[in-house]
């Protein structure tokens, strides 16, 4: 059996200075770095891992959705810690589904599976932010 599955990543830089990629066709691949090159491969390195835990546990492919999601000016230079965020996202309905390490797969009953991998002492940037409402339904006010 062939499997191909072909991703393309997005990087740009937080107004902290940081770096963010992210596999849109894998919701929850995102990952900050020091630089674009090591943000880059960060977020390779977690879709191998997503795609692995997908295959190992007999998920189906990642579904694409596709939509634009704009934060109000009121969101910008907050950056929330994990644990405040993910206590927002079990407040709308998500649900830690398993968990290896410090990458949590959340689930809802209206969304894909989703990949929380953040570690405690790193803050959320307001482009993060962005992008992970794209998948989950979160909305600034759920802070």
């Amino acid at each position: 059996m062939n499997f191909t599955l072909e991703c393309e990543q997005e990087c740009e830089q937080e107004i902290d200075g940081r770096w963010i990629a992210e596999v849109p066709q894998l919701p929850g691949v995102l990952a900050y770095g020091s630089s674009s090159a090591d943000a880059m491969t960060k977020a390779e390195v977690l879709a191998l891992r997503v795609i692995a835990d997908r295959l190992e546990n007999g998920e189906s492919e990642p579904v694409s959705i596709r939509f634009s999601l704009s934060l109000p000016a009121s969101v910008i230079g907050r950056q929330p810690k994990p644990k405040k965020f993910l206590s927002a996202l079990h407040s709308i309905g998500w649900r830690v589904k398993q968990q290896s390490g410090s990458h949590k797969t959340l689930e809802h009953a209206d969304y894909p599976d989703y990949i929380f991998a953040f570690h405690a002492g790193e803050e959320i940037g307001s482009r993060m932010l962005a992008r992970i409402a794209k998948h989950t339904g979160f909305e600034p006010g759920d802070l």
